[in-house]
């Protein structure tokens, strides 16, 4: 497996593609059409006078449009769909990905100070997910030990990105915090959380 140098704390900065091809929101469509085939892409942003991204016009859209109107009189404000499924540019990974899943689309308008910086794709996102499954396990094993305490013992195995934890906490609570820390570490596709233990504090705090 390909090894990249995206680290646990990567965020959307590290793997974005930056300065993204951009259209005013007055432009002729046929304008548009022209930079959507010059630049080979299938949607392009529409952003306001002060950079903020509005809107996006897609292929389809000005292919619609070209049916009923007259592509020079039309312009990206008037088919473009909003509003525009944005990111910081400082946002973790993990969680920009969940974004992007979430909302259904295919990419995510990165924004700084309000402004369009950036654009993450899925395709940008599958970088933080090219780490060897001994990266993976170092870095996964180091945030359960810093979740244990006493005598409480977790072992950690990762094969194709896909994390088993077995071993026994003291608190049934903690069950939930080793899972979500396991998750959040950039390149896991999968967590199975298979630890036991010994005292049930769901049930005391849920009984006040």
């Amino acid at each position: 497996m390909v090894s990249t140098v995206v680290t646990a704390d990567a965020t959307v900065s590290a793997v974005m593609t930056r300065c993204p091809i951009s259209v005013p929101a007055d432009a002729p469509l046929r304008t548009v059409a022209s930079v959507l085939a010059g630049s080979r892409v299938s949607a392009v942003p529409v952003v306001d006078r002060a950079g903020t991204p509005i809107g996006v016009v897609s292929e389809i859209d000005v292919l619609r449009a070209g049916l009923e109107q007259d592509l020079d009189r039309c312009t990206a404000r008037d088919v473009m769909t909003g509003p525009v499924v944005s990111v910081a540019v400082d946002e973790p990974l993990p969680a920009a990905a969940r974004r992007l899943t979430e909302a259904g689309v295919r990419r995510l308008f990165v924004v700084e100070d309000g402004r369009l910086t950036g654009v993450l794709a899925r395709r940008d996102l599958l970088t933080g997910y090219l780490r060897s499954d001994d990266e993976l396990h170092a870095d996964v094993e180091h945030g359960v030990r810093a979740l244990l305490s006493g005598r409480e013992s977790v072992t950690v195995d990762v094969r194709d990105g896909v994390v088993l934890l077995l071993g026994r906490v003291g608190w049934r609570g903690a069950l939930g915090a080793l899972g979500e820390a396991t998750a959040a570490v950039p390149g896991v596709v999968e967590v199975r959380n298979r630890v036991g233990y010994l005292w049930d504090d769901t049930r005391e705090r849920s009984a006040r």
